[in-house]
């Protein structure tokens, strides 16, 4: 688990270790949390390559037995690491095939959106039977 901001060093030095990549950075985030994780992804306009200093991380997270006060605690440490906020949207595979089956309009904009997997793949997105 990650406890603190990296150091604030010049990255293009040869000798400097490759920093992690965002997705690192949350999957060792939710972790503790991944058996109960069915998948979680970033979507957005960080998941379509834009990374510009305003824009937070916006994370769908799909499991069981999993709650937002699960998730955000865990993702307050990420946030500082990453240097971005990070709005996570937590779904029990219920919830979340119940609403996709009621046509909501906002999830199945999500879903044909580009995605970066921390947990997971396309294959463990519930869809509605």
């Amino acid at each position: 688990m990650l406890r603190e901001p990296p150091p604030d060093t010049d990255r293009d030095d040869a000798g400097d270790a490759a920093a992690p990549s965002m997705t690192d950075v949350l999957r060792a985030a939710l972790e503790p949390l991944v058996a109960r994780i069915d998948t979680a992804f970033v979507y957005g306009p960080v998941a379509r390559g834009a990374l510009l200093e305003h824009h937070h991380i916006e994370i769908v997270i799909i499991g069981t037995d999993i709650t937002y006060a699960d998730v955000l605690a865990r993702l307050i440490v990420a946030a500082k690491y990453l240097g971005r906020s990070i709005n996570p949207s937590v779904y029990s595979a219920d919830e979340w095939t119940r609403k996709l089956a009621a046509g909501n309009r906002v999830l199945h904009a999500v879903l044909k959106q580009r995605k970066l997997f921390v947990v997971g793949s396309d294959e463990r997105i519930p869809q509605p039977r």
